[in-house]
C-alpha cells in the first residue's frame, strides 16, 4: 500500500458538495437531491436520494498543476457497475466556502469522464457548471435505472 502523500485528507470537495453550498448554484430543492457519500475522501458515490441507488463514481483530487490523475480502479468499478465515472480536479479559491468557513471554496474544476466513452482531455468548468453537470449525470443515470426496471419481467407486469 502506498504511503499518504500529504499526510492529511483534504475535505474541500466534500464541503463544496453539501446542500448548503450547492444551493448557491442550483437552488435548495435541487441541491437536496444531490446525494453523495465519500469513500476515503477521494472516491465519491453520487446516489439517488430516494432509492439509494448508486448513480456515478467521482474520484477527486486537489488541482496542483498535475496533468494526470490515475483512476484505473474507479473506471473498472464503474464499468462493472455500469454507471458513469469521472475524475475531478478542483482548484481551491482564496475565499472560504460560505456554507462552511473551515474550508476554502472552489474556484474551478477540471473534469474528465472515465467511463463510458473515456475522455482524453480535461474540461474546465466553474462551480455552477459542475453543479448543473451533477444534476444532468444523475438524471441520465436515473433514466437508465428506470429503463432497466421497466424491462424486468418480474416488475413490469
Amino acid at each position: 500500500m502506498k504511503t499518504e502523500i500529504h499526510g492529511e485528507r483534504d475535505l474541500t470537495y466534500s464541503a463544496w458538495h453539501r446542500q448548503r453550498s450547492t444551493q448557491r448554484f442550483v437552488g435548495i430543492d435541487r441541491a437536496q437531491s444531490l446525494g453523495m457519500i465519500d469513500i476515503d475522501c477521494v472516491l465519491f458515490v453520487e446516489y439517488d436520494t430516494e432509492t439509494r441507488e448508486p448513480l456515478a463514481l467521482i474520484e477527486t483530487a486537489r488541482y496542483v498543476g498535475q496533468r494526470h490523475k490515475p483512476a484505473t480502479v474507479t473506471a473498472a468499478l464503474a464499468r462493472r457497475a455500469r454507471i458513469p465515472a469521472f475524475t475531478v480536479l478542483y482548484e481551491a479559491a482564496n475565499d472560504p466556502n460560505p456554507a462552511d468557513k473551515r474550508f476554502p471554496d472552489i474556484a474551478q474544476f477540471r473534469v474528465k469522464r472515465l467511463w463510458p466513452e473515456p475522455e482524453r482531455s480535461w474540461r474546465v468548468v466553474n462551480p455552477e457548471q459542475w453543479a448543473q453537470a451533477l444534476l444532468h449525470i444523475r438524471q441520465w443515470s436515473s433514466f437508465r435505472l428506470d429503463q432497466e426496471a421497466d424491462n424486468d419481467n418480474l416488475w413490469s407486469k
